[in-house]
């Protein structure tokens, strides 16, 4: 299975580093992109790589909002 990885911008990048991490040098997160479709329970790596699962197609514009999974 190919791994496919989005670099965030510089805004989430910020946004990212000033949560609690869930685990060591990884966020597991809610993105909810424009249109309302959500992704959940994804690693972004170092606060700045997002780990897209299956064929999930998304650009980094798309994105609307990024939460910390509970």
């Amino acid at each position: 299975m190919e791994t496919r990885t989005l670099k965030l911008t510089d805004n989430w990048i910020n946004y990212l580093i000033n949560l609690p991490e869930s685990g060591m040098g990884y966020h597991v997160v809610k993105v909810v992109i424009k249109g309302g479709k959500v992704l959940t329970k994804h690693k972004v790596l170092n606060s700045s790589i997002l780990i897209l699962e299956g064929d999930e197609k998304i650009k980094v514009s798309d994105i609307e909002k990024i939460e910390l999974e509970k």
